[in-house]
């Protein structure tokens, strides 16, 4: 892989909800998974079910492709960043996502997910990725109106005997989770989009690093391309590859006659505002941004590695492929 797709690659991580699918058993076309009872149950994952003609049994009319794409238990939708989130996401491969929260700030839980059925009953069983809790979830889709996914007894909304998640339309995914809202900026980088891009906006800054103890951590600025004033939108991640948290934000960068160039940063929910001098060093895929006080570092000195095109997209499956060819 070029040193463009090695940025790419790295830029991708933190949007990539797991780093190794072959680690996990949803690449085999059926899987046995134990219910509560400790009775085995056949269910159908996610990479499976894109081959119906198997013959393989589906659970009572829910099916991976059913349940593939983001179902959200508020449909508010005003784009506030006050605007209260909890959704399930689905993604083929069995690769999943729960996030809770405000729209400008929230946490993002990975699972893996299968689908199946027990004694006649549609069942989901997620097996958080950080944790290893394993949830088996009787579950049903209501098709009258708007689609929406029932779940009895969700421990993501404990207290409530049924909890509805109504499916959010791929166009519509933007006013729930902006920053995983696949944009036509995924495409493969070249040399010419380095050579192009000698600001620091429109790219992924990452700081990842190893634990002693296993897995890998990260900071990262999202930040999409500024207007012709300046000024411009992104995202604040820090967490793990199995959990995060997201906080938006808006910048400017301020640039003077005179003294190093400047980064704005205003985190709108927490009402935060905060301006650092910056630094840019090195070229291609081996730059770096470092702000001399970063607000989110407890205002300490820190360094960022230039990741690419900030696409604004989660990748996983088959896109990921497709973008690595």
């Amino acid at each position: 892989m070029g040193a463009m797709n090695k940025a790419a690659s790295i830029a991708s991580v933190v949007l990539t909800v797991v780093l190794s699918v072959s680690a996990v058993a949803v690449s085999m076309a059926w899987l046995q998974v134990p219910t509560t009872d400790t009775t085995v149950t056949t269910v159908s994952s996610a990479a499976a079910d894109d081959d119906d003609e198997r013959g393989c049994p589906h659970a009572a009319g829910v099916d991976a492709a059913s349940l593939r794409g983001l179902w959200t238990r508020h449909i508010d939708g005003s784009g506030r960043e006050d605007q209260p989130v909890a959704f399930y996401y689905f993604h083929e491969g069995g690769i999943g996502l729960f996030r809770y929260g405000r729209l400008g700030h929230n946490t993002t839980n990975s699972y893996n997910w299968v689908v199946g059925e027990h004694g006649g009953q549609p069942m989901m069983v997620l097996t958080y990725r950080k944790t290893g809790e394993v949830q088996h979830l009787p579950i049903r889709i209501d098709a009258g109106g708007r689609r929406t996914l029932v779940i009895v007894g969700d421990p993501k909304n404990p207290g409530v005997g049924e909890s509805r998640y109504t499916f959010v339309p791929p166009p519509s995914v933007v006013s729930v989770a902006p920053d995983l809202a696949l944009s036509p900026l995924v495409t493969p980088l070249t040399a010419s989009d380095d050579a192009a891009a000698p600001g620091i906006d429109n790219r992924l800054w990452i700081d990842q690093r190893a634990f002693k103890t296993g897995g890998m951590g990260f900071q990262l600025y999202q930040l999409r391309a500024v207007g012709i004033d300046g000024r411009g939108t992104g995202w604040h991640h820090v967490g793990d590859y199995d959990d995060w948290s997201t906080e938006s934000l808006t910048y400017r960068i301020l640039r003077g006659a005179e003294g190093p160039e400047r980064l704005h940063l205003s985190f709108t929910l927490a009402g935060e505002r905060h301006t650092t001098a910056l630094t840019v060093r090195g070229a291609g895929s081996k730059r770096t941004l470092t702000l001399a006080s970063d607000p989110r570092d407890y205002w300490a000195a820190h360094t960022y590695v230039d990741g690419g095109v900030s696409f604004g997209a989660l990748v996983v499956g088959h896109e990921w492929e497709r973008i690595q060819r």
